[in-house]
This record gives C-alpha cells, sequence and structure tokens, in this order.
C-alpha cells in the first residue's frame, strides 16, 4: 500500500474508519468544505501556473462536484500570499520509500516550495475555520523531510497559510531542523509498519482475529467529520448509563459525538430521499420541508419601518433587540454596553474546542 499523511492520520485517529475507506474501498459522499478545499486548491494551482484568477476561479469551480460560491472561492484564491508568490514549483507530488528496505512508500502533494539562497521553504494551503500550529500534527514535518531528501537540505522553513486569516495577523510557520523531519518520518513508517503488519495477519488463512479487533472505532471528536460514523455504531454503548469517575464519563463523551455524527449522516440520507421522492410519514408525524421566513432591511428602510411604527403609536424598541456578535463587531465592550442594559448570561451544554 501506497501511504499519505491522510490515510495515517485517519488511522491514528481510528483504524476503523481506515479500514473502510481503504480497505473496504466504501464510497465517501463529497463535502462542501472538502469540494470547496479541492476547488480553491485548484485555483491557487492554475493561477500560479500563468492564468489569471478569474479563469482559474471559474475552471476549478467547473469542476467540482458540489455546487460551490464563486466569490468566496476568488476570496480564498485571491490571498495575499498566493499574489506574492514569485517562481518556485506548484503543486510537486513527491513517492520516497519510509523504510531502508524501500517497500513502504510516502506520497504527498506541495502546494508549493522554493530554493532562493540555499533556503528552502514549503507553503501549504488551508481552507479550514479554524488555524492550528505546524506542529500540531506530521504533515508539514513529513514534506518537509520529503523536500531534505529530494534537495539535501539540513532545515526547511514551512508554513501553513490560512487563507480565511489576514496574513498580517499570525503567522503559521516553523522552522524544521532534521530532528523534526525525522520525528516526522518516523510517525509515519511506524504506523505504515502497523497498518502492513495487520494486512499480512488478515491475508494468513489461519487467520481467526476479526477485522473488527485489528481495525477497532475509536469515538472522538474526528467522528463529527466521519463519513462512516452511522456505520461503526454497532459499537456504541447500549447498556444502562452509569458515570461513577472520569474514564466512564469521557468513554459516553465519545460515544455521544460519534452517535450526534451517525445521526446527521442519517438525516442528510432521509432529507436527500424527501426533496427528490416527498414527505415521509412516520405514525402520526412527518418528515418534511418546513417553510421559514426572515426579513432583510437596508439602513435606510429600516430607519423608515421605524419611523412609520413610530407615526402609528407602536413602540418600535420593545420588537428590536442586538446581539452580543452585533454589538462585538460594532467594536462595544462590556464596560460600553453595562452603561446602557443589564448583561445575561445562561450556560449551554455543548462541545467546545479545548484551549
Amino acid at each position: 500500500m501506497i501511504y499519505s499523511f491522510s490515510r495515517l492520520q485517519l488511522y491514528s485517529h481510528c483504524p476503523a474508519a481506515f479500514y473502510f475507506k481503504y480497505l473496504l474501498d466504501l464510497p465517501e459522499p463529497p463535502s462542501e468544505p472538502l469540494v470547496l478545499g479541492k476547488a480553491v486548491h485548484s485555483a491557487i494551482q492554475l493561477y500560479l501556473g500563468g492564468d489569471d484568477i478569474d479563469t482559474a476561479v471559474q475552471s476549478s469551480i467547473n469542476e467540482a462536484g458540489l455546487p460551490i460560491d464563486p466569490e468566496e472561492v476568488r476570496n480564498l484564491a485571491s490571498h495575499p500570499a498566493v499574489m506574492s508568490v514569485m517562481g518556485g514549483t506548484v503543486e510537486d507530488h513527491f513517492m520516497l520509500p519510509l523504510d531502508d528496505s524501500g517497500s513502504i512508500i510516502l506520497q504527498g502533494y506541495i502546494d508549493w516550495w522554493n530554493t532562493d539562497d540555499n533556503k528552502v521553504s514549503l507553503l501549504d494551503w488551508k481552507t479550514n475555520r479554524s488555524p492550528y500550529l505546524p506542529q500540531n500534527n506530521q504533515q508539514l514535518g513529513l514534506y518537509a523531510w520529503a523536500l531534505s531528501e529530494l534537495t539535501g537540505a539540513d532545515e526547511v522553513h514551512g508554513e501553513l497559510v490560512f487563507l480565511r486569516y489576514s496574513y498580517s495577523t499570525m503567522r503559521y510557520n516553523h522552522v524544521y531542523a532534521l530532528q523534526d523531519m525525522s520525528k516526522a518520518r518516523e510517525w509515519a513508517s511506524g504506523l505504515a509498519l502497523e497498518i502492513e503488519g495487520k494486512l499480512a495477519q488478515m491475508n494468513v488463512a489461519a487467520n481467526t482475529v476479526p477485522d473488527t479487533i485489528l481495525f477497532p472505532d475509536r469515538p472522538g471528536v474526528h467522528c463529527q467529520h466521519c463519513s462512516y460514523a452511522s456505520l461503526c455504531i454497532r459499537s456504541a454503548m447500549v447498556e444502562p448509563v452509569v458515570i461513577d469517575d472520569m474514564l466512564a464519563a469521557t468513554k459516553l463523551a465519545r460515544e455521544v459525538i460519534r452517535l450526534e455524527a451517525a445521526l446527521s449522516d442519517y438525516k442528510d440520507s432521509l432529507k436527500t430521499w424527501v426533496k427528490t421522492n416527498g414527505d415521509v410519514s412516520v405514525d402520526d408525524s412527518l418528515f418534511t420541508f418546513v417553510p421559514s421566513s426572515s426579513w432583510h432591511f437596508t439602513d435606510s428602510k429600516l430607519k423608515e419601518l421605524c419611523t412609520s411604527l413610530d407615526n402609528q403609536g407602536i413602540d418600535y424598541w420593545q420588537y428590536l433587540s442586538l446581539t452580543a456578535a452585533q454589538l462585538k463587531k460594532a467594536g462595544l465592550g462590556d464596560d460600553e454596553i453595562s452603561l446602557f442594559g443589564a448583561k445575561r448570561e445562561t450556560n449551554t451544554f455543548r462541545l467546545i474546542k479545548a484551549g
């Protein structure tokens, strides 16, 4: 098997998901974030290859599998970091052996890299909504290792470019020394060897270990973005829930994430069916599309409406409210707002990013 960072990361998160995708070759429906990411990468590649940005964006949208917003693709592909690129190699594919025998191969696509005055640099475009540091996973380290193997460089300057964020706000870069690159390679080779061992065991005629033991599921936050969550809930907890320590609470929390992800998959499938075939009745209830309405006003029209209500003797202020997000967007802090109103806080139970 030829490995990549995404394959190895999927296995490290959940061996069962790896098994479903790469061993059973189960179809994975395209998601909007994935299609958008591919379209943006394609547009950047075409632009850096010589196309003007509008042509590059249109070409990438024409190849997308789902409807995506052309303006969003253009805004992301026109990031200042992209516009400032000069020269270098774009979307460079590599295949290198991870082990001394050369039997385990790692491949990848480096978005952009360049050598200038013996300095090797690489950029990786990200359409993620939440930035993270290069050291948070091994992707950039593996790409740096590949460039070190190809160029002989003892260090590689790597940077993640989050296209939704200002380039001047914060830079997500790291200088990879040989020790960093070796650590990334060892991570990849260790996982690949573990997988190879399990594949060999599966191919032994006398093997009695079920595939579900060799490739067990590991419920966690990754289930939120997994296309196979609905397949692996067969192992979900079905016994009465008793939480008597943190280990039991964590186990239950992981199951909640997985079950919610599976439920989301089921709802999406049912929604698609109803859209094509009509409502689905369940006893005295109905799965259907329920219309919802909202009104949008320009600033001048909203002012006219309030004036009209005032002329009718209606106190329109009791119907208007400002959200916390709107007040923050206006640049107002708690100290200023407290001069005009009383703050009310409620606690909502939900999953958030730690830290």
